[in-house]
């Protein structure tokens, strides 16, 4: 129950920090550029952001390199076409023959 209260209590002291510096720069007693003034009610959301697309671009990337990397398994070992296999057991019948008459003879 503490981690759930404290996220709270984080957040609760983000916008009262975020009240605090707008009321600050409304009288003139800071001169920051609006961004850093609303820094605080943002802030959260951009980090989350960023984080969000870190890990999109790293689950990307991860992708990427399992397909190359299956792509280059599959050029080790091509894959052969019907026709392919057809002359094999063609070639193989064939060796078997000449086998056959060679023993005949």
């Amino acid at each position: 129950m503490s981690n759930s209260s404290s996220s709270g209590n984080t957040g609760f002291l983000l916008g009262l920090l975020g009240i605090a510096f707008v009321v600050l720069k409304l009288c003139g007693v800071i001169s920051w550029s609006w961004w850093w003034v609303t820094a605080p009610f943002w802030g959260g959301l951009a980090i989350v952001l960023a984080m969000l697309i870190i890990a999109g671009l790293v689950l990307l990337a991860g992708r990427v390199v399992k397909e190359n990397s299956q792509k280059n398994e599959r050029t080790k070992y091509p894959i052969k076409s019907k026709w392919e296999e057809r002359m094999d057991q063609v070639r193989e019948r064939q060796k078997k023959v000449r086998e056959q008459n060679a023993k005949a003879n």
